[in-house]
Parts: C-alpha cells; sequence; structure tokens
C-alpha cells in the first residue's frame, strides 16, 4: 500500500480517538456524597431527628422515581402554588413539590439502615389536602430485612378542607421484637395534579416510650 495513503489515514484515525469519551465515563451517573449513609446502624438512630430547620432532609433523603419530590420549603417563601398552614413549629418542613406542569407522581423518603430498639417511638407533624377526598395518599412503612408493613395510613386526612397541621406518633417496633433490630422507614406518598394537591411533613423525632412519658410528665396538667 502506498505509504502517502496510509499517513493520513492513521492520522485522522489519531485525531479522532483523542476526542472520544471513553464509553464507561460517558455512563457514569452523578454519584451524591452522604456521609451519614456511612455511619454504623446504632448511631444512625440518633441522627434522624429532624426540624429541617437546617434546610436539609439528611439522614432522611429522597428516593422518588418521577417528577415529584421531596423538598425542603420556607413558610415565608413557599415554592409550591400556596403556602401551607402554619407550621407547629420553626418556619422549614418537608413538601413535595412538583414540577411547573404540577405531573403527578410517586414520592419515597426514607432513612439509612438504622438500629431500632423495642419502645421506640416515631413522632411527627403533617399536612395533606387534595382536591378530592383521598386523592393524596401518605403512609409510613417499615422494613425489616425485605419485608415491608404499614405503621401508619394518613389517606382520610386528605381532604379540600384540611388546612391544619397534626402531629401523629406510633411504635416502631410491635411486641414480636424482643431485641434491637436493624431496620429502614420510609414515607409513601402519592401526590396528584391539581392545584389544592399537597403534602407536607415536619418535625420527626425518634424516641424511646420511656423518654415520651417522661416528656409527657413533665408537662403542666391541662386545666378542664
Amino acid at each position: 500500500m502506498n505509504k502517502n495513503i496510509l499517513i493520513p489515514f492513521f492520522f485522522v484515525i489519531a485525531v479522532c480517538s483523542a476526542g472520544r469519551v471513553p464509553l464507561s465515563k460517558q455512563n457514569v451517573r452523578k454519584q451524591v456524597f452522604r456521609p451519614f449513609m456511612l455511619v454504623d446502624p446504632l448511631t444512625a438512630r440518633s441522627m434522624l431527628n429532624n426540624d429541617f430547620e437546617s434546610g436539609t432532609e439528611d439522614p432522611w433523603y429522597d428516593s422518588s422515581p418521577n417528577t415529584v419530590h421531596w423538598v425542603v420549603e420556607d413558610f415565608s417563601a413557599p415554592a409550591a402554588n400556596y403556602a401551607p398552614p402554619t407550621p407547629l413549629n420553626g418556619t422549614k418542613y418537608l413538601r413535595a413539590t412538583r414540577n411547573e406542569q404540577l405531573n403527578p407522581g410517586l414520592l419515597i423518603l426514607r432513612t439509612v439502615v438504622f438500629t431500632a430498639l423495642p419502645g421506640d417511638v416515631i413522632s411527627f407533624d403533617f399536612w395533606i389536602r387534595s382536591k378530592y377526598t383521598g386523592g393524596n395518599t401518605l403512609d409510613l412503612v417499615l422494613s425489616v430485612g425485605n419485608v415491608e408493613s404499614t405503621l401508619l395510613t394518613l389517606t382520610s386526612y386528605s381532604t379540600s378542607v384540611n388546612f391544619e397541621w397534626r402531629r401523629t406518633s406510633t411504635p416502631i417496633l410491635d411486641d414480636s421484637f424482643i431485641q434491637p433490630t436493624d431496620v429502614t422507614l420510609i414515607f409513601y406518598a402519592y401526590c396528584g395534579d391539581n392545584v389544592d394537591d399537597a403534602i407536607a411533613i415536619d418535625d420527626i423525632v425518634v424516641e424511646s416510650v420511656a423518654d415520651v412519658k417522661s416528656s409527657s410528665e413533665d408537662k403542666p396538667a391541662v386545666e378542664q
């Protein structure tokens, strides 16, 4: 073969190769570094409380698959179509936030794996509203290994006239658990495409039942 032909041929290959990005690098998804995911399960338990005043949901994290996501919102500057009721505490909370087209979708908020102790209780504030009764959903689910069980279902509060934050609580482990157990807590929710549709969570607290009783005893009695 004529050398005068080969030289330009290899030159073209070299230029193209120099500007080519390896396929493996093209397909690498951006990974978000979450330091709290590196802690051991027992330590993780002590980190779960969050009133979102810091502006972050850590160590809870959003794993929603679609266009609706959990976003920390400030009551003084709501990003959604309308402001929620005044929070029970502080000004920030976690809210289901849709895109500009108000596309509906599933939301998932979960913890890292943590060690739940017998007698642990989770408490949190919530607000859920929809144009049609039961139009939006909010469930708290316990995952042990690959087995999920529902701890709370709050869909009945999803009405067009709900303008109130409420506080609720539930034991994390039932009486069948007598030893510390590694678990995950998950909020599953669905937010529709109506302007009225909204879901928000605030002031999540995980504590032992002994702490709950002590806290209630320290409060002054309510006059009848």
